[in-house]
């Protein structure tokens, strides 16, 4: 054995050595300055180009000796590309976390984040200085007059991975680019492949596949002919929008053809492409990183210039080079594999004895590492004896949680859904138990923005137990509590929200509070017509004797005109009030008789009884005789009147004079709605099967009821008819019967084109079918 591997040997005992117990730790330098950076991503977690930046940037500050806070925000905005994402969800949540916060520097990646930057450069980030990369647009352009801004530039090598793929396949002709319009950098890459395209003059053809839905681009991938190399450049989308993750979309492109795969990015690589010259995502990250560190140690950032992109070795995949047999030989002069199969070498005597110390020093090692095995074992064991003590107990505590008739939900401190029970379900469109991280606007109650008086927000900020009234969008009320959980420090983490469905409970109480007006209504009702009933009675009889002795004294008082002249009779000549004594009498009666009409429509509202004069009723018998007694009131209205009966009708519980009380108020309210004689009124009878009820369909073309006014017309006392002498008691107390009978009355009308009414009273099935 040599010198030099003895020496080998030592050195490798020694590395050895910290293995064999905890190791080393070393004391840290206590930091003492304190920066603060916001890292700010376009798109999401999972998004290989996203997490490898963020991988790249979190390796330098890792290892730097400033004392950094680090927050993260990911826009998403592949997934979630609608304005109003932005405009109500997003910009609500960022100003909310950031509104208390001061950063030293902002870390952006990628064009979303960028323009979303330059958006709220006074608003949100204060003029904090900025640090982009990823940006394959014109940043110079876009930053235009914006101080405290730099970054790294992302351009791919369009034109060096094309003619790449041109030189290994020389028999394409034709080059599929396969993208999307809807995010801001898969426009930028699609423009630049546009202008390459045409400098390349036709040769070969660019077809370019953007936003196909895919089940329609896995067919056509599938008709591609052999001359055809496809490019991937973009999102790729179902045909519900939905966005397909990154294995997702390479896997439909891999399985659907079998084609030549390229792209310009290495987190493409071990995913079906060929390969070239590739930018890197990680070195992007820690260029832009690297740059943030000199902003943070005092050099402004306006004076740090743009980092231009840079390219590594081209670097192809050996795997997809043997599946289209290209050889090695036809690959750059320089270039990397991954892939590669593992190749056999020979081994000198120096490096036997090498390797025999490594295996020795390898089973000292595996000694102790049986150790520590058996040691593992026995905690696992404890472990799995406490996980299944925790299943247990976590089974119990969900049978509990869903047993909960109320909805609860767990809100993290930017108000997203962290759990819910299964009766959150209930308040919402979605299955909440299973969407777990989107905003509790959009889960809880179906908004695209934060509620008003949201509970949730109010206790995350005042760490006091919270309640408030939510609306849904369909109407329903909420009742939703918010209780704060605090750390042991006492910082608020998260909000827990009790949501109860109040609606039927509000609407019984409103009804109630209702029912109770009526009933004093009713109650006042019956004493005023008390009240009025025995003096205008008196007036009645008191007027007929006026009347007659006025008949009996006019001889006298006509011969004493014609005996002595004129003479004064309740301060007017004779000759004047001779001719209207009749109608005074005339008016008088009618007046009171009106006062009586009056005072019996207050009685029947204040009745309280349930009918129980009940006997089969014939509805077109009631509407034949109702015809009858409105036939004046008919002809003088209109000219254009007709009637139709259904034929076999079946009879109903009812008083026959009760139902022409309302068919009699019906008829005459469309009679007195048509603005001539020319307007028409049609009334029709009928079976609904559906229903199983008689109806009686009154129409008319009169002026119609406004929206505003069709709510209240059967409301006591409401009358849009007051200046014509109108109670406002005629469909109140219609109303009133046929809600006795256990019917419907149903209203539809159109201002100037006319109102129809439909009564609907159920029939007895049974009965019918033994008469």
């Amino acid at each position: 054995m040599t010198v030099k591997t003895v020496k080998l040997f030592v050195i490798l005992l020694f590395l050895s050595i910290p293995l064999l117990g905890n190791g080393l730790v070393l004391a840290e330098t206590p930091k003492t300055e304190s920066k603060r950076i916001l890292i700010l991503h376009s798109y999401h977690v999972g998004l290989p180009w996203t997490d490898q930046i963020m991988s790249g940037m979190q390796s330098v500050f890792d290892n730097t000796d400033i004392n950094l806070t680090v927050d993260v925000e990911y826009l998403d905005t592949k997934r979630y590309h609608d304005s109003r994402y932005f405009a109500r969800v997003l910009d609500a949540i960022l100003h909310y976390k950031f509104k208390d916060r001061k950063f030293d520097v902002v870390l952006l990646s990628d064009n979303a984040a960028l323009n979303y930057a330059l958006e709220h450069r006074n608003s949100l980030l204060h003029s904090i200085p900025i640090v982009y990369c990823g940006i394959n647009c014109d940043s110079q352009q876009l930053a235009q007059g914006v101080p405290d801004i730099t970054g790294v530039r992302a351009d791919p090598d369009y034109a060096g991975v094309i003619q790449q793929a041109l030189s290994l396949h020389p028999k394409v002709s034709k080059v599929v680019v396969i993208g999307s319009l809807m995010d801001l950098s898969d426009r930028v890459n699609y423009q630049k492949l546009l202008g390459l395209s045409r400098r390349l003059s036709g040769k070969p053809e660019f077809s370019f596949w953007n936003d196909i839905p895919s089940e329609a681009l896995r067919e056509q991938l599938s008709e591609l002919s052999d001359d055809s190399v496809v490019v991937i450049n973009g999102s790729i989308r179902d045909q519900h929008d939905n966005l397909l993750s990154f294995k997702e979309k390479n896997l439909l492109v891999r399985q659907a053809t079998k084609r030549p795969l390229y792209s310009f990015w290495d987190v493409y690589l071990n995913q079906g492409i060929v390969g070239g010259s590739l930018l890197n995502a990680r070195q992007q990250g820690v260029q832009a990183a690297e740059i943030a560190l000199r902003i943070l140690q005092g050099q402004p950032a306006g004076s740090i210039p743009v980092v231009k992109s840079t390219f590594d070795t081209p670097v192809f995949d050996y795997n997809e080079l043997e599946r289209l047999g290209i050889s090695i030989n036809h690959l750059p002069t320089k270039h990397r594999l991954v892939n590669t199969p593992p190749a056999s070498y020979e081994i000198t005597k120096s490096q036997l004895w090498i390797s025999a110390g490594v295996l020795c020093s390898s089973l000292i090692i595996t000694l102790f590492l049986t150790s520590n095995n058996i040691r593992r074992r026995r905690a696992e064991a404890q472990l799995r004896l406490s996980t299944e003590n925790y299943k247990n107990l976590s089974q119990q505590f969900q049978v509990i949680l869903e047993g909960i008739p109320e909805g609860l939900a767990l809100i993290s401190k930017d108000m997203k859904v962290i759990w819910t029970n299964y009766h959150a379900g209930t308040h919402s469109n979605n299955a909440l138990g299973s969407i777990p991280g989107e905003y509790c606007c959009t889960s809880l109650y179906s908004r695209l923005s934060l509620c008003d008086n949201c509970p949730a927000v109010k206790t995350l900020t005042s760490g006091l137990n919270e309640e408030a009234i939510i609306t849904t969008p369909d109407g329903r009320a909420l009742e939703v509590k918010a209780f704060p959980i605090k750390s042991a420090s006492g910082e608020i983490t998260h909000a827990i929200t009790l949501a109860s469905d109040v609606t039927e409970k509000r609407r019984l109480i409103e009804e109630s509070h209702r029912n109770g007006r009526l009933a004093s209504l009713g109650e006042l009702a019956a004493g005023v017509a008390h009240e009025i009933n025995n003096p205008n009675a008196l007036i009645m009889l008191n007027a007929e004797l006026l009347r007659k002795a006025c008949h009996d004294a006019a001889p006298i008082l006509q011969h004493h005109y014609e005996k002595h002249g004129e003479f004064s009779l309740t301060g007017f000549p004779y000759q004047e009030i001779r001719g209207e004594l009749p109608f005074l009498f005339t008016e008088m009666f009618e007046s009171a008789c009106r006062i009586k009409r009056i005072v019996n429509d207050l009685k029947d509202f204040s009745r309280q009884d349930v009918p129980t004069d009940l006997e089969p009723v014939d509805l077109n018998k009631a509407v034949r005789a109702s015809i009858r007694l409105t036939n004046n009131t008919i002809k003088s209205s209109t000219n254009k009147f007709s009637v139709s009966y259904a034929q076999q009708l079946p009879t109903f519980q009812g008083n026959l004079h009760r139902i022409e009380q309302v068919i009699v108020n019906l008829i005459l309210n469309a009679c007195q709605s048509l603005p001539d004689k020319n307007s028409g009124v049609e009334i029709s009878t009928m079976y609904d099967s559906d229903r199983q009820s008689c109806v009686i369909r009154v129409q008319d073309e009169g002026c119609g009821i406004s929206e505003e006014n069709l709510s209240h017309i059967t409301d006591p006392f409401f009358t849009t008819k007051r200046e014509s002498n109108g109670t406002g008691l005629g469909l109140s107390l219609s109303h009133r019967i046929i809600k006795d009978y256990s019917g419907t009355l149903e209203f539809s009308s159109e201002v100037n084109k006319g109102t129809t009414i439909s009564v609907y009273l159920p029939v007895n099935v049974e009965a019918n079918a033994h008469e």
